[in-house]
Parts: C-alpha cells; structure tokens; sequence
C-alpha cells in the first residue's frame, strides 16, 4: 500500500475516534445537566461530587486530545503530516501507523527523551566535605 493511502487510513482513523470523544463528551454534558444532586447525606454527596471531579478531569483530557487529533488532521490536509517538527525528515510510515499523534522522527523523539531524562536527574554530589571549622 501506497504511503498516501496510509496517511488517509491514519486521518479516517483520527476522524472516527475525534468523533468517539465528542459523543462522550456531550453524554457527560447531558448527564450533568439531567442529574438530581440532592442528598441528605453528606457523604453520598461528597461521594457524588468525586465521581464528577474525576469525569470532568477525564473529558478535559480528552478535549486536549481532541485539539491535538485536529491539528493531526489538518496537517494531513496541508501536507505537513509524516514531516518531523524539529529536523524537517520525513517520519517513518510505520512510526505513524503505530503512533498517528507523532510530530517527531524516533532519532529526534530519542533526543528529545534523552534531554528530559538528564534534566530531570538529580545532581550527583560527591567528595564534598560540610565540616567548616
């Protein structure tokens, strides 16, 4: 199959699960507006507004990844999908088929993770004497 095929596979697959999350989203906007949250108890209440919290947490995550599925698909349009942000290469077909949401070739992406883990590791401090007379 022709690399061009493959990158349309990839956006009728964002488009379809774009769509999974937006249905998601409006059912949890209808189930909210629909509930009856009057409890007598205070712990059923508390019970109640966790669930929300944690739901709420979820769909926001999953508007995020709506954001990034549409900026996917129109790079697909423009062109510029497979065509890794940091050095300009394209990025391997297979990477994209496993990852669609990939904006960086595995050399870059491995840089990148790299950079991140020495950044984050903590100083190594050795031989140094706190004995000040």
């Amino acid at each position: 199959m022709m690399r061009q095929e493959k990158i349309q596979l990839i956006r009728n697959a964002l488009v379809k699960k774009m769509g999974e999350l937006c249905s998601r989203a409006n059912n949890t906007i209808c189930k909210m507006k629909n509930a009856e949250d009057r409890f007598p108890d205070p712990f059923d209440e508390a019970t109640v507004e966790s669930i929300k919290f944690v739901e709420f947490a979820c769909r926001d995550r999953e508007r995020e990844l709506i954001l990034d599925i549409k900026e996917m698909i129109m790079r697909i349009d423009s062109g510029l999908f497979g065509i890794c942000d940091h050095c300009g290469r394209v990025i391997h077909i297979n990477r994209l088929l496993a990852e669609p949401m990939s904006k960086l070739c595995v050399v870059c992406q491995k840089e990148r993770e790299m950079h991140k883990k020495r950044k984050s590791a903590p100083l190594a401090v050795r031989d140094i004497s706190y004995h000040y007379v």
